[in-house]
């Protein structure tokens, strides 16, 4: 007999539901439950919009269910994505209170550089990769990091870039200066956005290299460096000094020797 993993998944994922909605029902929080049961069916209904797309364009197919809806998706698929849908407005609301052992920045720069590393190995591998993972982490871990009072001006500026690239890129293209061996499309100029997000967080940081100078350490070592600056300058001057000195005698040494010789002769 061959297990319809769907089935045990969306099964499992039912049953989760089924306690969350339990036991807001008994602290009779009737509210709480329209609004998981509203969010739950907005998650199915994208879910089986983007499966028939999917599966009637034959981009994949579904080989067993209980019953399939349209003749294609699986009718497991619409109780998994409505748990889905409950189960992250549960974590959504409840996740502050758990304490996170490792801060979101530090997630980020992990994921960025295991995409980055797995980007470096696809390329070297010539299997094709695409910089959009890695543009997708980066771009969100920019958004994370840009001001609130300057998000939505970053918002446009990434838009422009990626309107910047768009429009010069399709220009020069057609122009046959250039061109992509699997071919423009739209997911370039989304890269170029995304990255533009990084660099704006990064931009928006700069004012950590003050606190950087200002620390103590540093700005020890600056003032140590400024009070010596005169003694060490001193010293390779002279230094230069004595090396020309030992050059020039050399020199003049050199051509008395050589007039002397002439001279004999």
């Amino acid at each position: 007999m061959v297990l319809n993993y769907l089935a045990i998944m969306s099964g499992s994922a039912v049953l989760l539901t089924f306690g969350i909605i339990f036991l807001l029902f008994r602290k009779k929080k009737f509210r709480e439950i329209l609004k998981y049961v509203t969010i739950g069916f907005f998650v199915a209904f994208l879910d089986i919009i983007v499966e028939y797309l999917g599966t009637t364009t034959h981009h994949w197919v579904y080989h067993e269910s209980i019953y399939f809806l349209f003749n294609f998706i699986p009718v497991e698929l619409f109780f998994l994505f409505f748990s889905a849908g409950v189960l992250l407005r549960f974590i959504f609301l409840n996740i502050n209170k758990i304490k996170m052992p490792i801060k979101s920045n530090a997630i980020f720069y992990i994921l960025i550089l295991l995409t980055a590393l797995e980007y470096v190995r696809e390329i070297y591998q010539n299997t094709n990769p695409s910089m959009l993972p890695l543009a997708v982490l980066i771009g969100l871990w920019g958004v994370l990091n840009i001001p609130e009072r300057d998000r939505e001006g970053s918002l446009i500026l990434a838009l422009i870039a990626a309107g910047a690239d768009w429009l010069s890129e399709t220009v020069i293209i057609s122009s046959g200066s250039y061109g992509y061996s699997g071919g423009f499309s739209l997911h370039i100029p989304i890269i170029y956005g995304l990255f533009t997000l990084g660099l704006l967080a990064v931009i928006g940081k700069l004012h950590k290299l003050d606190n950087f100078l200002d620390s103590p350490i540093i700005s020890n070592l600056l003032k140590l460096f400024g009070v010596y600056r005169d003694k060490y300058t001193k010293k390779i001057v002279k230094a230069k000094d004595l090396v020309a000195d030992k050059i020039r005698d050399k020199t003049t040494d050199l051509i008395r020797r050589t007039n002397k010789v002439f001279d004999k002769r």
